[in-house]
């Protein structure tokens, strides 16, 4: 049975934006299919990544994607890009600053803020 599809990837000014179809990112299942597909999403052709993560519409996240996001991270890093998060909910942020994450992660207001410092 294939995976449902979680995520929505377009590309804006030579960024990957991605958004996602759960509100809810937080059961084991959920977490691994978006981890799976992001990392499917990403270029692996040797250029820097830039990836803008819009959290619009995710009313709740859990540790174990927080986990995920931080490979996403070091990868990005790894290929000399920029990884923004935006359109973080009050909860979803509470998430972040409760775990001191806000530090390792660019988490912008919104979109068009992301996409300007990618």
């Amino acid at each position: 049975m294939p995976a449902t599809l979680r995520i929505e990837v377009s590309e804006i000014d030579g960024a990957q934006v991605v958004t996602f179809r759960d509100r809810l990112l937080f059961d084991d299942r959920t977490v691994r299919e978006v981890a799976d597909q992001l990392g499917a999403a990403l270029p692996n052709d040797g250029r820097p990544i830039k990836l803008v993560v819009d959290f619009s519409g995710v009313d709740l996240i859990s540790s174990s994607l927080l986990g995920k996001l931080i490979l996403l991270q070091r990868r990005v890093d790894g290929s000399g890009g920029k990884l923004r998060l935006c359109e973080l909910s009050t909860t979803v942020l509470s998430v972040f600053k409760t775990s001191n994450l806000d530090r390792i992660f660019g988490i912008v207001r919104d979109r068009r803020a992301a996409l300007a410092e990618i």
